[in-house]
């Protein structure tokens, strides 16, 4: 079986990343777009260019097995007729296309930076780090800037966060006051001469919500029937969140404190070989642990770099990817003719129905609080009789 990995941006930090992982594949090659004759399996990135070049593929090659690797949302939809697979890189970007019938391969790409060990110990002060881009870190405000800044009345720490700032700017939002804070231009050459000096990741990746209390109440559906309270959760997080930020910190054997979304769940065991946290105290618990106790950091990173190696190395993610293509090209696996719409807006499109039980629901829970008030009335008029 052979394979051909082709995009017009091999440059960009996901296309780099997917093919370092796919380079481990022995029967893979690379920017083939004139003999689509010679492959079983063509695999394309989701930039527009990649995905003209996918459908003219399909077109000339219906044979021709096409995957469609990193689907971002609405503008990839009307190409997916032309589609046979998906590749993606998290659960959340698994459930959002699960809908289309599409067979998926769920592969955690990264920054292949090879993986080191570290000295454990006391330090004067504790090195905090960040890598990403800048729409996560201004999403540190206001539940990891405020624990950081309350950390930093007690302890000496800085921050160090590593992101684009040539094309995305210095970064002035959601960063704490009262401690350093370090920018650093993301190179991946700077994963192994600056970043593994830090001594606690973090992984922000919630993004914030307007005047939430607020919002909890617009957002509720009978409160009665669900028992809304304002202690419910509501948080929000982008479909491509993803595994990768956590997976390098892992391989440079840093532990790892992250907002808690599916991904995180996915790879982290609480007080394992990570935390996993949303509230401002959360964070500054779980940060001041890691802070106050060497051995812990220890214990996180080493189990964390025995769950990568188990499960995320790339070694372990291509033989599953053999198996899926394999799967594929032999027919054991195929589209599935039935998609489900998009639900999230489906309460209101089927408003009338909906809204028609919950009357009935409601009108319900008024006869039975009735019946109750009556007949607590009656027992009680009954016994002032009795007496």
């Amino acid at each position: 079986m052979k394979i051909v990995f082709n995009t017009q941006y091999p440059d960009a930090p996901s296309s780099l990343f997917y093919q370092s992982g796919f380079s481990g594949l022995n029967t893979i090659s690379f920017f083939d777009w004139d003999n689509y004759q010679k492959y079983d399996v063509a695999l394309f990135m989701t930039y527009e260019k990649d995905i003209k070049d996918l459908i003219n593929a399909k077109k000339q090659y219906p044979g021709l097995k096409v995957g469609l690797i990193d689907p971002r949302g609405n503008q990839v939809v009307f190409c997916l007729p032309y589609v046979d697979f998906l590749i993606v890189d998290s659960l959340e970007m698994k459930d959002y296309f699960a809908g289309f019938g599409l067979p998926t391969l769920l592969y955690a790409e990264y920054p292949d930076i090879g993986k080191f060990k570290k000295q454990y110990r006391e330090k004067k002060t504790t090195i905090i780090a960040y890598h990403g881009n800048s729409v996560h870190l201004a999403g540190m405000y206001p539940h990891i800037s405020s624990a950081l800044e309350k950390l930093a009345e007690d302890y000496s720490i800085e921050l160090w966060v590593m992101y684009n700032i040539k094309n995305q700017g210095r970064c002035l939002l959601g960063l704490p006051d009262n401690l350093p804070v370090r920018h650093i231009q993301w190179e991946m050459d700077n994963y192994s001469k600056i970043m593994v000096k830090a001594d606690i990741g973090i992984v922000p990746n919630l993004m914030p919500i307007h005047n939430i209390s607020k919002i909890k109440r617009k957002a509720s559906v009978l409160k009665s029937l669900f028992n809304d309270t304002d202690d419910d959760y509501l948080v929000r997080y982008k479909m491509p969140s993803n595994p990768g930020r956590i997976i390098v910190f892992g391989n440079l054997g840093i532990p790892v404190v992250t907002d808690f979304y599916p991904s995180a769940l996915q790879i982290i065991q609480d007080e394992f070989n990570g935390r996993l946290v949303c509230s401002a105290g959360g964070w500054y618990t779980a940060l001041k642990e890691l802070i106050k106790d060497s051995g812990k950091r220890k214990f996180f990173a080493e189990n964390m770099q025995t769950v990568i190696k188990r499960q995320y190395d790339y070694d372990i993610q291509n033989k599953k990817a053999i198996l899926f293509f394999e799967q594929l090209t032999s027919g054991v696996i195929s589209r599935d003719s039935i998609s489900l719409e998009m639900v999230g807006d489906l309460l209101f499109k089927r408003g009338v129905k909906f809204w028609f039980t919950i009357a009935k629901i409601k009108i319900n829970c008024w006869k039975n609080n009735l019946y109750y008030v009556f007949k607590k009335v009656v027992v009680k008029f009954h016994r002032a009789g009795n007496n």
